[in-house]
């Protein structure tokens, strides 16, 4: 597996702070995640802990490319 910045993994931590107390995520073949369950894996940076940094890396450069399209 890749490795992973330890730049993304304080970034996708920080966003999963900030966001709401009852915010839950559902990963297909993992269970329902609650806010506390996913900055636990992500401070562990297991398995789910990996797999969430690179979902939110990834949203955020889809996010930076729509962005820059609609600023040309």
């Amino acid at each position: 597996m890749n490795e992973i910045s330890n730049d993304y993994w304080i970034v996708v931590k920080s966003r999963f702070e900030q966001m709401p107390e009852n915010m839950k995520i559902s990963i297909g073949g993992f269970e329902t995640l609650t806010k506390e369950d996913i900055i636990e894996h992500i401070e562990k940076k297991d398995q789910i802990g990996q797999l969430l940094v690179k979902m939110q890396m990834n949203y955020l450069r889809l996010f930076k490319k729509e962005a820059d399209i609609e600023n040309e």
